[in-house]
């Protein structure tokens, strides 16, 4: 009996020793189907994570744009705490001299590209900077660094205001009367703009820094462009007056390092130490902007466009959008859709890249109740 199961669990054993080709061909296409199915959740969670990864890239830089445009717009036209307006020294007849940049009462100045005013029906075509015709209702002339650089069809805006300088003052009031002492060298280079604003804040002056930042002093002399009128003498400064340096911010959408279309920042004020557009987020595909109107309340009565801005003294706040296109083509197919920047319906056309838009709406605060 004991032989008998031994023979028998023998032979058991040696009919485990393949398989047939049947079973084969079923182990197969069973590891057939798992691959496929492991394959397609690799593929598709690759197409979610760069879609997921271009969208969240998009919201990132939206959120950088508008909130630095944001913190220029709502400082325009910061004069500190000056009452009324400083005496301006400024040579106003000086070929160099712009009152679209120069101009205090000034905060802010836009030009509108054509045909995109509300309720126009904008197409994008392909990028193109310079030649782009832009116009304001007060007829000023773009800056030349802007207007060859931004892309048509596009808006333009200019930001002034005043940064308080870090410096200490000394020695004053310090003769001459074009002169304020300052404890050591005042490290402002020469041709700054600057504000100079007594310690009452009742009064100050506006004029071109001419001495070097090495001195000990800062003196407003002759020469330089715009330049000085020197026919009146600088207030009697105390060293409890403030300095702050004058400057001029021009935003535009320009053709970035890459080819994609940017925002750009540039600096427009003389002694600027660098006056080069910079560029600042890759992907801007579209800048619009209003302005808020005030005839007298001191609040925004209707938003326009630049061209219909006759008297920028009268902006108290700016309506800006942006429309935001990724880099990579990360949709799975064309994309044809309509955006609306603030009362503008812009078309890129279709293709596969994703697209945000932001909206801000910037009262500036030395101009609202």
């Amino acid at each position: 009996m004991m032989l008998g199961s031994s023979v028998s669990k023998q032979g058991l054993a040696g009919g485990q020793k393949g398989l047939s080709l049947v079973e084969l061909m079923i182990a197969l296409l069973l590891g057939t189907v798992l691959t496929l199915g492991v394959t397609q959740v690799f593929l598709g969670s690759s197409k979610t994570y760069r879609t997921s990864d271009a969208i969240a890239l998009l919201q990132e830089n939206l959120r950088f744009s508008l909130s630095r445009l944001s913190q220029d717009v709502r400082m325009a036209g910061h004069q500190g705490c000056l009452v009324g307006s400083p005496t301006d020294h400024l040579d106003t007849t000086d070929a160099a001299y712009n009152a679209s940049l120069f101009d205090l009462d000034r905060a802010v100045i836009g030009w509108e590209a054509p045909d995109t005013g509300l309720g126009d029906e904008v197409t994008l075509a392909a990028p193109v900077k310079g030649g782009g015709n832009w116009v304001n209702g007060a007829s000023d002339t773009v800056p030349a660094i802007i207007s060859s650089n931004a892309l048509t069809g596009t808006d333009i805006l200019v930001v002034n205001s005043a940064v308080r300088v870090d410096v200490t003052l000394t020695g004053n009031p310090s003769p001459p009367a074009s002169t304020i002492g300052t404890d050591g060298p005042s490290g402002i280079p020469a041709q700054t703009i600057l504000l100079a604003i007594m310690d009452d804040c009742s009064g100050g002056d506006r004029f071109q820094k001419t001495n070097n930042a090495s001195a000990n002093t800062i003196t407003r002399g002759g020469g330089n462009s715009p330049g000085n009128v020197l026919t009146n003498d600088l207030a009697s400064h105390t060293d409890d007056s403030a300095i702050y340096t004058y400057h001029s911010t021009g935003y535009f959408v320009g053709l970035g390092a890459d080819g994609e279309p940017s925002l750009f920042r540039v600096a427009l004020e003389p002694g600027a130490p660098d006056t080069n557009p910079v560029e600042l987020v890759s992907g801007v595909e579209q800048m619009q902007v209003l302005y808020g109107i005030s005839n007298a309340q001191r609040r925004a009565e209707r938003y326009l466009p630049a061209d219909d801005v006759s008297n920028w003294e009268n902006v108290v706040s700016v309506r800006l959008s942006l429309l935001m296109r990724s880099g990579d083509k990360v949709l799975e197919e064309d994309n044809a859709q309509v955006f609306n920047l603030v009362g503008a319906e812009i078309d890129p056309g279709a293709d596969r890249r994703a697209r945000l838009v932001g909206a801000l709406t910037i009262g500036i605060r030395n101009r609202l109740e």
